[in-house]
């Protein structure tokens, strides 16, 4: 559900729902397609449909008033990894396979799929591992559909240079230069931000995330970055492997 207010626009303000379809309905300009765009890239969208062929310079504000995204989260060895937001209630690997842009060539020949239990453990962490051979479904030998991948999964393709995988650190999202770096030990969360170039305009600084893989555990850790920076509290010790995200800002 998203919050849109056009600034002197009572008929084009108000709580939109998102269809599955990934699109939200107003008034004169019809059907727009936002699904899978952050909060800025919607905004901007919107104020140029309604630009173009209704108002002149409108002031258009988003927000998310109710979320209830399909979201999965594709990690290791893949082109574009990072969070993705599926328009249905399931999809397959292939599917995935091509939101991220492909594999890249040290990736093995297996991912590894992480689902979240229908009995989460006592930490709410608890996730059920599955593998799923990215030979045999390329090459036609498995269903792609045989396992769906849903909203919440975490999908990882490890890389077969394991030696490499394990030293480094990864991370995402509004910072200037997102990618791989190479881990040393000491590295820490807010030290990783600055060596991708500090944060970009509408960084939710204070919405970082940490994500964790431990053999057949998954952990995401909330982060706070301008709580580090303000020194309130303690940066955030990194470990190989690690993928950090930092968001865009809400508001």
């Amino acid at each position: 559900m998203l919050k849109i207010e056009v600034v002197g626009e009572a008929d084009l303000t108000g709580v939109f729902p998102v269809s599955p379809r990934g699109t939200v309905t107003l008034k004169l300009a019809g059907e727009i397609e936002v699904g899978g765009l952050t909060l800025t890239e919607a905004r901007d969208k919107l104020r140029a449909v309604l630009e173009r062929d209704y108002l002149l310079n409108p002031t258009v504000k988003v927000e998310i008033q109710e979320y209830k995204s399909k979201k999965i989260l594709v990690l290791g060895e893949v082109r574009k990894p990072g969070e993705y937001f599926l328009r249905q209630d399931a999809t397959n690997i292939l599917e995935v396979l091509s939101l991220v842009g492909g594999m890249t060539e040290n990736a093995a020949s297996d991912a590894i799929l992480f689902r979240r239990a229908a009995e989460p453990a006592a930490d709410g962490e608890g996730r059920t591992k599955f593998t799923i051979s990215l030979q045999d479904v390329l090459s036609g030998r498995q269903d792609p559909d045989a396992l769906p991948i849903l909203p919440d999964d975490i999908i990882n393709v490890p890389s077969r240079k394991s030696d490499t995988q394990s030293y480094q650190v990864y991370i995402e999202g509004k910072v200037k230069s997102p990618g791989a770096y190479d881990f040393r030990p000491g590295m820490t969360v807010y030290e990783l931000c600055l060596m991708a170039g500090g944060f970009l305009p509408f960084a939710a600084e204070n919405r970082a995330e940490v994500i964790r893989l431990d053999g057949e555990t998954v952990t995401r850790l909330k982060i706070n970055i301008k709580k580090i920076k303000k020194g309130e509290i303690h940066d955030v010790p990194l470990v190989p492997g690690d993928k950090v995200i930092v968001p865009e800002s809400w508001f």
